[in-house]
Order: structure tokens, then C-alpha cells, then sequence
């Protein structure tokens, strides 16, 4: 009877086994890997970068969310986190390739070519059009989107002055002088002369001076946009210092190289 109530009891007292608990799905980690993938395609079309970069950070954040929750799978959750670092750097890259192309396309549109009569054969020579070696005033020059000519420059004090009263005067030992601009859009889309144009005074003292006079007669700035075809023809004013010699340098648009002219 005592061998029975023993094996009873060593039955009884055996460990049963127990099974791991099934982690459940983890929405937020799956919400996070949807938005980290749509954030990586939209970071790769240079158009619409900005999607990107605003749906990849809120991807990494739910990633990381969803990795700390207890009782849910990671696994999308990790994904989601792998995804959206991934996706900053090749958004990263190609940012970093549309600026640059950008600027490729910006300096090859914007740099000024001489008259090709002015072109020398000779590579080592000093090319047109630099300080060494300036082009005449009237001489066109040409950019992918630009044809532009300079006037005669003039002293014109007493002409700004008439043009409105309350004009300043220049400052000590300083002039105004007027330039003429006759400025062709070449380029496919449009053109503005008030901000792809600057035209500006290089002293012999090795300074640029490029202040406006204030209200000047025909200014080019008034110029609106112009399309293929269209030219403006209005002056531009810069104080520079009486009885300087030095050069006019023209430039079209903001990142090209300037052009030189002779004072005369």
C-alpha cells in the first residue's frame, strides 16, 4: 500500500513542460517599416526629396518605439529602423548630386564668352576678356541664356540728381557713372536683368565698387521678366572714385565668372 501512495505522489510531482509565449504583431513596428519603404522611394526622385526626409525620421522613431515594446515582435520594428538609415543615406547622395548638378548647370549657363573674332589661338596667351587682357566697351559677349553689350559709361551726378530730388549725393572724393546695358534673353525659359545681370567698378586701388546711385534715369532693374527673344535696354549707376582708372567687369548670373572692360 506504501509502494501505491509513492507512486501516486511521484506522478503527481512531475514537471510539466511549459511553452514560450507567441510574441504578438507589433503594429507600431509595422507602421514604421510601411512609412521607413515610402520614405526611401520618395528619397530617391530628386523632385520630391522632401518626402523623403520628412517620412524617414518618423520611420526610424516608430522603429524605435516598436522595439521596446513588451510581448511584440521586433522584427519590423528592426526593419523599420534598417530602413530609414538607409534610406538618409542614399537621400544624402542624391541630394548631394542634384546640388552639384545644379551647380554645374548654374556656372555653364552664367559664364560670359568673348566676341569669337577676340578668341586666340595661342592657349598659353591671356584670353579675352580677363583683368590682363580686357575687352573694349561694345564688344558683345554671350552666355548660354544672355548676348549683352555694354554703352560708353558717363559721369551722370547731375543727371541722377535731376532724376528725383531727393537723392543722395556721392560721397566724398566718389561719382556716379552710368552705364548703358543692351541685354537679349537667349536662354529656354525666362530671364530676369535685374538679378542676372550686375555690372560692377574695379579701381586701379584693387577694390570692386559696385554702390547704386539711387533713382536713376532708364534703369534696367525696371526691366520685367523676358522670354526667348526679348531684350532689355536700361542703365545701371555704380559709384566709383573720381578720376579712377580701373575697369568695368560684367556678370550674368549669380555664380558666373566676370567679364573685363576698358574704362574707355
Amino acid at each position: 500500500m506504501g509502494e501505491t501512495m509513492s507512486s501516486d505522489t511521484g506522478d503527481h510531482g512531475a514537471a510539466q513542460p511549459v511553452s514560450a509565449p507567441v510574441p504578438q504583431r507589433n503594429t507600431v513596428g509595422l507602421i514604421g517599416l510601411i512609412v521607413g519603404i515610402v520614405g526611401f522611394v520618395f528619397a530617391c526622385i530628386p523632385g520630391a526629396l522632401i518626402v523623403g526626409w520628412v517620412l524617414l525620421p518618423i520611420a526610424f522613431i516608430l522603429g524605435i518605439v516598436g522595439m521596446f515594446q513588451a510581448g511584440k515582435s521586433k522584427t519590423t520594428s528592426i526593419a523599420a529602423v534598417i530602413v530609414s538609415i538607409i534610406g538618409v543615406v542614399v537621400g544624402v547622395v542624391v541630394f548631394a548630386t542634384v546640388v552639384s548638378d545644379a551647380v554645374d548647370d548654374a556656372f555653364s549657363s552664367s559664364n560670359l564668352e568673348p566676341p569669337a573674332s577676340t578668341a586666340d589661338g595661342d592657349p598659353a596667351a591671356d584670353q579675352p576678356g580677363t583683368r590682363e587682357n580686357p575687352l573694349t566697351i561694345g564688344q558683345p559677349v554671350t552666355s548660354d541664356d544672355w548676348s549683352i553689350q555694354l554703352g560708353p559709361p558717363r559721369e551722370a551726378g547731375a543727371e541722377v540728381q535731376a532724376e528725383n530730388q531727393f537723392n543722395d549725393p556721392p560721397g566724398a572724393g566718389m561719382q556716379f557713372w552710368v552705364v548703358p546695358v543692351t541685354a537679349t534673353y537667349t536662354g529656354e525659359s525666362t530671364g530676369q536683368p535685374a538679378f542676372d545681370i550686375s555690372v560692377k567698378f574695379v579701381g586701379a586701388d584693387n577694390r570692386t565698387y559696385d554702390d547704386s546711385c539711387g533713382v536713376i534715369p532708364s534703369p534696367l532693374a525696371d526691366v520685367g521678366e523676358l522670354y526667348a527673344g526679348g531684350v532689355a535696354e536700361g542703365n545701371v549707376c555704380v559709384a566709383v572714385p573720381a578720376g579712377a582708372d580701373g575697369l568695368w567687369t560684367l556678370t550674368a548670373g549669380l555664380l558666373g565668372k566676370p567679364m573685363f572692360f576698358t574704362a574707355q
